[in-house]
């Protein structure tokens, strides 16, 4: 009985992730196989639906991560002085290095998405706030081995079980076999 439960617990975690959170399976509307050949738009309208709320969803995370980096400094830090500027100078500098000369985002546009974000920051996080804004891990960043793990030694026990139970079994069926040969 326990099994059962534990079996049912391990199947409900391993169900419950999504793409944003855990589990790839789940990514839908992404293609990397759309083509100009394509007698319609079906398959890029899908992916650029996927992306922009892949885009938005990341927005919200980055804000929100932001707004818990200003939250930790209004309560651990006595010192310290808000200063938006700062932080929108910081987010430009770090997102500048990833941005290419030859890339379809230009450092400006890079710029006014930074500056954009940080000026939410800014409007949101004014004091110390009650509740904390929510934010998640994509795949790449904390990926869930374990659960794979834990499947392989589930699988592993499950063998082993059988094992002791089939063995025992065909040994006592062989006993029972007369001693006789099947050809006279």
């Amino acid at each position: 009985m326990k099994f059962h439960i534990v079996f049912a617990c391990l199947l409900v975690h391993v169900v419950a992730f999504n793409f944003e959170e855990g589990d790839n399976s789940t990514v839908r509307g992404c293609s990397s196989h759309c083509s100009y050949q394509d007698s319609t738009l079906e398959c890029w309208n899908k992916t650029l639906d996927f992306f922009e709320k892949v885009l938005l969803g990341q927005m919200r995370h980055y804000i929100a991560v932001q707004i818990n980096i200003d939250q930790w400094h209004r309560r651990n830090d006595k010192h310290y002085v808000t200063n938006f500027s700062r932080v929108i100078d910081e987010a430009n500098s770090t997102l500048q290095k990833y941005v290419n000369d030859a890339d379809v985002l230009s450092r400006s546009v890079v710029y006014d998405v930074a500056r954009t974000l940080i000026q939410r920051v800014a409007n949101v996080s004014t004091g110390q706030i009650s509740w904390i804004p929510h934010y998640s891990c994509p795949l790449p960043c904390e990926h869930f081995y374990s659960v794979w793990r834990n499947l392989f030694i589930v699988s592993v026990v499950l063998n082993i079980a059988l094992a002791l139970v089939v063995i025992p079994f065909a040994k006592r069926m062989a006993r029972r076999e007369p001693d006789e040969s099947l050809m006279n």
